[in-house]
């Protein structure tokens, strides 16, 4: 399970825009490059069932919690 440092490394890598968070459009991009092509609506639901503030965008507790999760 990665530390919570190791996940703020992640976070800061696919956060574009430097708001704090990781939006569909962040992950859809990283992604596409890493070859990894998802549907759009795919990248959408992922972040959907872990945002738990609703706002759209994963932040670095919400994506702790998400790659946690067993």
């Amino acid at each position: 399970m990665p530390t919570k440092s190791e996940v703020k490394a992640v976070l800061e890598c696919l956060d574009s825009n430097k708001d704090g968070k990781i939006s569909v459009e962040e992950l859809k991009t990283f992604l596409d490059s890493a070859n990894c092509i998802l549907k759009r609506e795919d990248v959408e639901a992922f972040i959907k069932t872990h945002d738990a503030d609703k706002d759209g965008k994963l932040d670095l507790d919400e994506l702790v919690a998400c790659l946690s999760c067993e």
